[in-house]
């Protein structure tokens, strides 16, 4: 699945602080690649939970899957 794909697919109506994090995810899927909960937590400004929601309401079993999916998402693009 394609990252634009992975929001598209879902028809969620998040929260203000999840659809802050989503919103990074799309920009600067770089920082979701490779930062921890905490730090894109603090680049949202919202809590590590937050973060974690929306891996789990993106259908993610963990956030390092979540992180996992972006970095996977990194090397295909760099790689085309």
């Amino acid at each position: 699945m394609e990252l634009n794909g992975l929001f598209a697919c879902r028809s969620l109506t998040l929260p203000k602080q999840l659809e802050q994090v989503a919103r990074l995810a799309l920009a600067r899927p770089d920082i979701i690649a490779f930062g921890s909960a905490r730090s894109i937590a603090a680049v949202c400004s919202v809590s590590p939970t937050s973060v974690i929601r929306l891996a789990t309401a993106l259908g993610f079993d963990s956030f390092r899957d979540f992180k996992l999916f972006f970095q996977q998402h990194l090397r295909r693009t760099a790689n085309s």
